[in-house]
């Protein structure tokens, strides 16, 4: 979509004269870009990226469109997408979100593209895959621009020093360390699950690690039914961890942007979220605030990869209704430039570029969450993005029956099934 100043020269005098004033030219090409970074070190490393863009490409100006995460998610990126004035770029999970996208003709194909002058070839070899979430079949939709592990659990380093904590290896350890907290009156885990998606996600990492990949994806394929002994297995340590009482009070009710602050503000012990925590306590958590993460730990007997994390790529993907798409891959072929991903990286994002990492001085826990990468054989999908949102909020709904003391494992998967045979 060209938008020139030439439309507003036309409205006026006083319009050519702020137009003179800010040194826009009347041929400026705007190409809007829709993501949820309201915040956080990665949105001014973004900033800084895009204003050194401008600098570089006077022609081209971007026009931001930042959204919180939750309304993005649940409601505004679709209302943008299917309005008629959708963004040039925006911010997309990988995987069965990518896939909608090209199906319903939102998303251009970039494989050609990011043939030109080997640009795809700048990045890890782990970048082009349906597994990882940039394709759909041989064609590539999504341009990576973090590798996001989408639950880890991130701790408080003095509280468990207070109490002679370390990190569990086991399920059985992480169920004693709980009962310590909880006994020594802290919260063990503050988590904001308004949503469902902040414990949906670590619930469908610790089904997987139970009941294995291929049982796994064949639930969410529909394919088989949830109720059944493997997934009642899995269940069962949602209702460990309200025997346990795990999990703060307001878990239900509280958001998830809520729920990190007071992570941060020491309210409890532990805090299940993704790799977007890091930029995030660079820009708001009290000095001197010291955290760390393990994975979720390994349960005895489970049939999956005792090793394995849940992630995906988040990247951009560009409007195939777009008349700006030159200006756009110009773009986001100068924002996964080599030295503006070392800059990314060291603002707290794994870099999907080829070196970025290894170049970046990137902290600890960057390191830390690189180092589960290298260590995993198995990455297991975000239900909400490796498969249809409408299967996974559905699981999500019966993992927080279970985890809230509401209902029993079985009671929870006969319900999922109840609510999932219209979509069978």
């Amino acid at each position: 979509m060209l938008r020139t100043m030439s439309r507003s020269i036309r409205a006026g005098a006083l319009a050519a004269a702020a137009a003179s004033l800010i040194g826009l030219s009347a041929a400026q090409t705007e190409v809007t870009v829709a993501h949820t970074m309201t915040g956080g070190a990665h949105r001014v490393a973004f900033d800084a990226i895009v204003d050194a863009f401008h600098e570089e490409h006077p022609d081209i100006r971007i026009v931001q469109n930042p959204q919180d995460m939750e309304i993005y998610q649940d409601t505004g990126l679709i209302s943008m997408l299917q309005s008629n004035d959708p963004p040039d770029v925006w911010f997309q999970w990988g995987g069965d979100l990518v896939r909608r996208d090209a199906e319903l003709g939102f998303a251009l194909d970039l494989t050609d593209h990011l043939a030109e002058g080997g640009w795809g070839d700048t990045f890890l070899d782990a970048s082009w895959s349906e597994g990882t979430g940039t394709m759909v079949g041989d064609r590539i939709y999504m341009i990576p621009y973090a590798f996001d592990v989408t639950t880890v659990l991130w701790y408080n380093v003095d509280l468990f020093e207070e109490h002679g904590l370390s990190e569990p290896e086991t399920w059985t350890e992480f169920l004693d360390l709980l009962r310590t907290l909880r006994e020594a009156g802290e919260t063990p885990i503050v988590l904001g699950n308004q949503q469902f998606w902040p414990l949906g996600n670590w619930a469908g990492h610790i089904t997987a690690r139970v009941v294995g990949m291929d049982v796994f994806d064949r639930a969410f394929t529909l394919e088989e039914p949830f109720s059944q002994p493997a997934f009642e297995e899995a269940f069962r340590r949602f209702e460990e961890l309200a025997e346990v009482q795990a999990f703060n009070r307001d878990l239900a009710g509280l958001g998830a942007s809520e729920s990190m602050t007071a992570f941060f503000q020491g309210e409890g012990a532990i805090h299940p979220i993704g790799s977007w925590l890091i930029p995030n306590a660079l820009e708001t958590a009290p000095d001197g605030f010291r955290y760390s993460a393990f994975n979720t730990p390994v349960i005895e007997g489970g049939a999956g990869d005792p090793q394995s994390i849940i992630g995906l790529a988040t990247g951009f993907e560009v409007s195939a209704h777009s008349d700006v798409v030159d200006e756009a891959l110009t773009f986001l072929r100068y924002f996964t430039s080599f030295d503006n991903q070392v800059a990314w990286a060291e603002a707290g994002r794994f870099s999907p570029v080829e070196g970025a990492m290894a170049a970046a001085d990137i902290d600890e826990h960057n390191q830390a969450l690189a180092e589960l990468f290298l260590d995993a054989n198995e990455m297991v999908p975000p239900p909400d993005t490796g498969y249809p949102v409408e299967i996974a909020g559905i699981f999500y709904q019966g993992a927080a029956m279970v985890a809230g003391g509401m209902n029993s494992a079985t009671e929870a998967l006969d319900w999922i099934d109840r609510q999932l045979e219209p979509l069978r």
